[in-house]
């Protein structure tokens, strides 16, 4: 790609240009460990580290052409525009061709639901015949590729787009993309249009970067302005409103008859969820085995989605069937039958969050709830008290812990949950995380349930910027189980 395309492409957010307009690039970087001979590289900001600080380093790599934000001199080629991130999004798209062009596109977003959601339009598509790609919190696939695994919801508009691409060229037929309020926020998915946008549901979240709740919500609905022409927008009935002003095709799901697509007499169990789904063309029963009412509604919004895109209601609902859930998302257990209990492993991370899952775990559980959860450091510490209050209005006994630090002091922490605790509530502090895990297999009796929330699917603990340890909840108790299991055969 020369120069005058690239300007072409960044034409609207351009500052100054010191570059000739035939000079060539062969590909594009973001990261140092990415830059070789005769790439463009674009600097960003970040909120911990600058890549504009690091530019002798890659120059000397090779990189030939430098996307720039601030007033730095420079001995190379460069582009200097309003915004990095917004840049490298509209590069990455023009790069690869704009992939998204050849595939079905859908986008997920919201508080609660999204990764499920995310993951059963992929299923269901899978399960039809389809090829696809889908990138998640949970896993990554591309096609038939090894998911990997990284901590972010969505990752930056370079493996975005390149997963498109080769998506594409191995000739796939979606693409199933969770899109969290930061990479709309940053400009990850701003060069990006979907067939289909869903938002789950938008509650208390993430307020220590966006500010307030109105902006976290608007962050949110921009994902329905990155809509194709004659592109959807599914969304729960209770944020209609707040799009009223998109000249975009709305749907929404919901349990009111206002919604397009209702869901009605929904059954929960410990074996799966079952519902009937009303749509435009009629109704339908859907079962999965994935544990919790919260189920059906993500359920209602994978069918509305692509039942809008042509497929057929019924054979949607009917690949269901085979949907089992996502790790660390209402995980059941098993092992723990051998003890008599119940342990749900769950992200649980957001007042909402905790609230939904320990009301589904008191409609399951025959006994107690006891519920072992922490916040994470260096997020919003205003959830911190009304997580805690929560959980002593709806489980029995409450033992807090630690989540990842990610460098902040587990003690402030602590004393942030603390200021919602009842005192009147049976409650734990445990710092220790699998001290406290062991702590509430211990005192469970037969038929108690018990809810560890807050890490899910996570393998690493982080504690801060250098330190993670490896730390997996389901792990962690299936060990503990297996270690109790030996000394307490007499519980069937």
């Amino acid at each position: 790609m020369t120069v005058s395309k690239i300007l072409e492409v960044l034409r609207d957010i351009v500052v100054e240009v010191n570059a000739p307009s035939d000079l060539e690039v062969s590909s594009i970087a973001n990261h140092s460990s990415q830059v070789g001979n005769g790439c463009v590289f674009v600097c960003r900001r970040g909120f911990k580290f600058d890549s504009h600080d690091i530019i002798p380093e890659i120059v000397e790599k090779g990189a030939k052409l430098l996307i720039i934000e601030k007033d730095i001199a420079l001995s190379v080629p460069y582009i200097k525009v309003f915004d990095t991130r917004l840049a490298e999004a509209l590069l990455a798209s023009a790069f690869f061709g704009d992939p998204w062009k050849d595939l079905l596109v859908f986008g997920v977003t919201g508080t609660n639901g999204k990764t499920t959601t995310t993951l059963m339009i992929h299923h269901m598509l899978t399960s039809l015949g389809l090829k696809g790609s889908v990138l998640s919190t949970v896993v990554k696939w591309i096609l038939n590729e090894k998911s990997y695994y990284d901590d972010m919801t969505t990752p930056d508009a370079l493996t975005i787009l390149s997963a498109m691409s080769k998506t594409r060229d191995k000739f796939g037929d979606f693409f199933s993309l969770e899109v969290s309020s930061h990479a709309l926020s940053l400009k990850r998915v701003e060069s990006v249009r979907f067939d289909a946008a869903v938002l789950t549901n938008v509650t208390r979240d993430h307020l220590d970067f966006h500010g307030n709740y109105e902006s976290y919500l608007k962050t949110k609905l921009h994902i329905f302005d990155l809509l194709k022409e004659g592109g959807v927008a599914v969304l729960n009935e209770l944020y209609r409103e707040y799009i009223d002003d998109k000249m975009v095709k709305k749907v929404t799901f919901g349990d009111s008859k206002e919604s397009d697509y209702r869901v009605k007499d929904v059954e929960v169990t410990w074996e799966g969820t079952k519902c009937v789904l009303e749509t435009p063309e009629g109704s339908c029963k859907v079962f999965m085995k994935a544990v919790g009412d919260f189920n059906a509604y993500n359920a209602a919004a994978a069918v509305a989605t692509l039942h809008q895109m042509g497929f057929d209601y019924k054979e949607l609902a009917a690949t269901l069937e085979s949907f089992h859930g996502v790790e660390g998302r209402f995980e059941v257990v098993h092992l723990a039958k051998k003890l008599g209990l119940n342990v749900v492993v769950d992200f649980a991370h957001s007042p909402d969050a905790i609230e939904k899952v320990l009301r589904n775990a008191r409609k399951l559980s025959e006994g107690r709830v006891i519920i072992v959860f922490g916040a994470g450091g260096s997020g919003d510490r205003g959830k911190r008290p009304i997580m805690a209050s929560i959980a002593c209005e709806l489980a029995d006994v409450v033992i807090l812990t630690t989540d990842d630090p990610r460098g902040e002091d587990p003690a402030q922490i602590m004393e942030d949950l603390l200021k919602g605790v009842n005192r009147q509530k049976p409650h734990l502090v445990i710092m220790d995380r699998r001290e406290a895990i062991e702590t509430a297999i211990t005192i469970a009796n037969k038929g108690d349930t018990v809810i560890i929330a807050g890490r899910g699917h996570e393998r690493y603990q982080v504690i801060d910027d250098v330190k993670k340890v490896p730390f997996n909840d389901r792990e962690v108790v299936e060990e503990i189980i297996r270690e109790k299991a030996s000394g307490r055969r007499s519980i069937k």
